[in-house]
């Protein structure tokens, strides 16, 4: 009897599902446990990631290589780490608790991220390095072009305990992120010019890149003009000047992109794509528009706002044949070989005293003849410099004042006087365009600003190291990668002057871009961050 009830017991199923049930529940609770506290830990690294990648980003988008941009960068990361809260948890979170990552540049011990700015970055394949090395940090604000942001690892409390001692423990989630500095520059004329600062060889790309910067900074390139020259040769350096590829094909795309200013593309700093081929042509056709000159293919654009002369073209153009022929090509009165006569007319930035580059020449300093030009053209009392300068001043270095005005400063102070520019030279020339015929018939030049379109008399071109390039293969035939070390805004001193096959340029450098601009190439710069890590 009682073996039977035994055998009974032992043979009977029921309530078998909760015996296991109740043997497996603590397996099953700590194993949710841990899914939740995995879970968590992926969520927290994942708004720390977020998080470093915003004040990567936010701070590589000030790194433009001007003196303050460090300090703008770490203001900019600054403003975004306190100001924003990134879901997730820290030390002793609850589920739906946040945390708010903090910066500030002058206190790492009280920051929970820290920020590197850095020059480079090694192979993709190389992510274990010390950003502290002198290989890869920046040494101020002109070469930083990276920002590196990495938060400090976060304490995570787990819900799950720890077996041995029932104890709960914590989780350190930290993440990191790179981002870099990137500019294109829009709707500016598709010109590149050699860095006149390179030597003939190309092997000094950063000091020449160094120079260019710090001589613009001093005010030693103010009122300084480079004649810059086209060239037919594969190899070209300071002094010459090519172009870069617009919307279309052909040289009469790129003659009107000359003239409007307006390419159809954005140009990339990193990667210029150069355009190949004869085109001096165009440089003459299109560029003079801007002189109200209207030859070749521009003969009958003369009535197209797109095409009107600047509101000042004085350039010494002879005055004699017909407004078809005043208004025509580029022929300036000449005495000998120079351009200008005293006893006639002479162009703005006259008399510089010129030494040679590799393929054009450059002024040895600001040293054009200021009152001569001022007498021929106007016959008045010479302003002084801080007169011109009381209008308007691009000189760039905020300590001492130039000896003399710029071409630049004088036409802007023409400008802001209307009478000055209806003084006639002793050829008969004014600083006003002329009028019908084949001279401008367009709309009045009244209707346009210089605010929102631009002075015809300057343009935007892309400073190279033309021989480095060419020495690294990026600057042969049709190349798509060629690097800017800056983007210029020039200033036309006179139109483009045909000299056998080639035409050449003669300009004032106004402003650049990177370590010490004016910033008055903003307008036309598309400044972006880009995550590289």
């Amino acid at each position: 009897m009682l073996s039977k009830a035994i055998r009974r017991f032992l043979d009977d199923n029921r309530g078998y599902v909760i015996a296991l049930t109740l043997i497996s529940m603590p397996l099953l609770l700590g194993f949710s446990l841990m899914v939740i506290d995995v879970g968590r830990t992926g969520n927290l690294h994942t708004d720390l990631q977020n998080a470093v990648d915003a004040m990567a980003l936010a701070g590589a988008r000030e790194l433009d290589g001007r003196d303050d941009a460090i300090d703008r960068a770490n203001a900019a990361i600054e403003t975004l780490a306190n100001s924003a809260a990134f879901g997730g948890g820290g030390t002793g979170m609850s589920l739906g608790s946040h945390i708010t990552v903090t910066y500030d540049a002058g206190n790492d011990a009280g920051s929970t991220v820290t920020v590197h700015y850095l020059k480079s970055i090694p192979a993709d394949d190389d992510t274990d390095f010390d950003p502290t090395s002198s290989t890869y940090m920046a040494t101020g604000p002109n070469d930083a072009s990276y920002a590196y942001v990495i938060a400090k690892p976060q304490a995570m409390t787990t819900i799950f305990p720890i077996p041995v001692g029932f104890n709960r423990d914590t989780i350190n989630v930290a993440a990191e992120a790179i981002a870099v500095y990137r500019a294109s520059a829009c709707n500016v004329t598709p010109i590149y010019i050699c860095n006149p600062y390179e030597n003939a060889s190309g092997t000094n790309n950063e000091e020449a890149e160094e120079l260019l910067h710090t001589n613009f900074a001093a005010g030693n390139l103010y009122g300084v003009q480079i004649e810059l020259h086209s060239t037919a040769s594969s190899s070209p350096g300071p002094g010459n000047f090519g172009f870069l590829s617009t919307y279309g094909n052909g040289a009469n795309v790129l003659a009107e992109a000359l003239a409007t200013g307006a390419p159809g593309v954005c140009y990339k700093q990193d990667a210029l794509e150069t355009k190949t081929g004869a085109n001096a042509g165009p440089v003459e056709a299109g560029l003079n528009t801007r002189f109200g000159l209207y030859g070749g293919s521009f003969k009958s654009a003369s009535n197209d706002g797109r095409y009107r002369p600047a509101r000042n073209v004085r350039s010494a153009q002879t005055q004699t044949g017909g407004a078809n022929k005043i208004c025509s090509d580029y022929d300036p009165v000449m005495s000998g070989s120079t351009v200008g006569d005293i006893n006639l007319a002479v162009p703005l930035g006259y008399g510089a005293s010129m030494s040679p580059l590799a393929g054009g020449k450059i002024s040895t300093g600001n040293n054009w003849q200021y009152n001569t030009y001022w007498n021929v053209a106007h016959g008045t009392g010479v302003p002084s410099t801080s007169d011109i300068l009381s209008n308007h001043s691009s000189y760039p270095s905020p300590t001492g004042s130039p000896s003399q005005p710029s071409a630049y400063d004088v036409y802007r102070y023409e400008l802001n006087d209307p009478t000055l520019l209806n003084h006639a030279s002793n050829s008969g020339e004014k600083g006003a365009p002329l009028t019908g015929g084949q001279c401008y018939s367009g709309p009045d030049l009244s209707n346009y600003s210089d605010g929102d379109y631009g002075d015809r008399r300057e343009i935007f071109a892309a400073v190279v190291n033309c021989k480095h390039e060419y020495n690294a293969g990026r600057l042969t035939g049709h190349s798509t990668d060629t690097r800017a070390i800056a983007f210029a805004r020039m200033f036309a001193t006179k139109p483009a002057i045909k000299q056998s096959s080639e035409r050449y340029l003669s300009l004032e450098m106004i402003d650049i871009t990177g370590k010490g601009g004016r910033g008055t190439l903003d307008e036309f710069l598309r400044e972006e961050a880009e995550l590289v890590r």
